[in-house]
């Protein structure tokens, strides 16, 4: 499936992937091809993609998760890629929309 993460800044990834995971209010979701199309709006946490039997994460602070079932779009606030995994983007993610919040007051 064709996977596309962008934020106001940057295109921060595209190509085909295998897997994608992220987090929604309600949970974790893990996205394979021919997943059923949906809408949703993603919290902060981690972004990751496999692809090329490799694994790339991203910090997010939030954003929207697009699925057409053969593509995926992710439209996200604040996103930065993350030397680690996708614990440690969660991690990450969390804390830059902590960092946003308190920078908006």
């Amino acid at each position: 499936m064709y996977v596309e993460v962008v934020s106001p800044e940057e295109s921060c990834f595209t190509g085909d992937a295998t897997m994608v995971i992220s987090r929604t209010p309600n949970g974790e979701i893990g996205i394979l091809e021919g997943h059923e199309p949906t809408v949703a709006t993603l919290v902060p946490g981690g972004l990751t993609i496999e692809h090329d039997n490799q694994r790339t994460s991203f910090a997010i602070s939030g954003g929207i998760l697009q699925i057409t079932g053969e593509k995926v779009i992710v439209l996200g606030e604040l996103v930065q890629k993350i030397d680690g995994d996708h614990d440690k983007a969660i991690e990450v993610g969390q804390e830059l929309a902590k960092k946003t919040f308190t920078s908006d007051e």
